[in-house]
C-alpha cells in the first residue's frame, strides 16, 4: 500500500473515489461538530461506509483533516495564479487582475466558512496545522512574488518582495476577519474599499 503522511495513495479510480467522499464528508462533519467533536466512526458513517474503510485510507482523524488542507490549498492557489495568467493573455489590465485574484480569494474563503475557522482555530493549539500554515504561507508567498513580477515596472512599489507579503497578509486577515465572521459594515462593502485601497497602494496610474 503506498502511504504518506498516515495518508493511503489509492492507483485505482474507484478506490480514489471513495477517498474523495471521506474527504468531503469530513470538512461538513468539522464544520459542524469542530475537530474534537468529531470522530472517524462519525465521518465514515456519514460517508455511508465502514469505519474500517476509513482507516484503508487514513491513518486517523489528523490524516484526513491534513489531507484536506492540502487539498485545499492545491485547488485554490494553482487555480488562482492560473486564472490570473490567463487574464495577462486574454489582454486584462494589471489593475483587472489584482480585483479578480482578490474576489477568487474571498470566494475561496466563503466555501466553507465552518471548516477554515476550524483550521484557524486548530492552528493555534496544534503543531501540525500550524506548520501546515506556516508552510502554505511561504508557498503563497512565493507564487505571490512570482506571479508579480513580470509585470514589476507597472507597480508603484519599489520594494516587491515586502509589499508582496504586505498584499497577502491585508487579504487572508480580511478574509478572516470579513468573511469568516460577522462584520457590522458587511462583506460586500468592505470588499469594495480593500480592492480600492491595494489599486491605490500597488499602481502607478489609478
Amino acid at each position: 500500500m503506498n502511504w504518506k503522511n498516515g495518508e493511503y495513495q489509492p492507483q485505482q479510480k474507484r478506490a480514489d473515489e471513495k477517498k474523495r467522499l471521506l474527504m468531503d464528508t469530513a470538512v461538513t462533519q468539522f464544520s459542524i461538530h469542530g475537530y474534537h467533536g468529531t470522530t472517524a466512526k462519525n465521518i465514515a458513517r456519514e460517508a455511508g461506509v465502514a469505519t474500517g474503510s476509513f482507516y484503508r485510507y487514513f491513518k486517523d482523524k489528523k490524516a484526513i483533516l491534513m489531507a484536506v488542507c492540502h487539498r485545499m490549498e492545491q485547488e485554490l492557489g494553482g487555480s488562482m495564479f492560473d486564472f490570473g495568467r490567463q487574464m495577462r493573455e486574454e489582454g486584462h489590465t494589471e489593475q483587472e487582475v489584482l480585483i479578480a485574484l482578490i474576489k477568487f480569494a474571498v470566494a475561496g474563503h466563503q466555501r466553507n466558512k465552518g471548516f477554515h475557522r476550524e483550521v484557524l482555530a486548530m492552528g493555534i493549539i496544534d503543531e501540525d496545522v500550524a506548520a501546515w500554515t506556516r508552510a502554505r504561507e511561504e508557498r503563497v508567498l512565493t507564487a505571490l512574488l512570482e506571479f508579480l513580477k513580470p509585470m514589476q515596472s507597472s507597480y508603484l512599489v519599489q520594494d516587491l518582495e515586502a509589499a508582496v507579503e504586505l498584499i497577502y497578509y491585508t487579504i487572508e486577515e480580511f478574509c478572516h476577519r470579513a468573511i469568516l465572521f460577522e462584520t457590522p459594515v458587511g462583506e460586500e462593502r468592505l470588499t469594495s474599499e480593500l480592492q480600492e485601497m491595494l489599486l491605490r497602494y500597488l499602481f502607478k496610474q489609478y
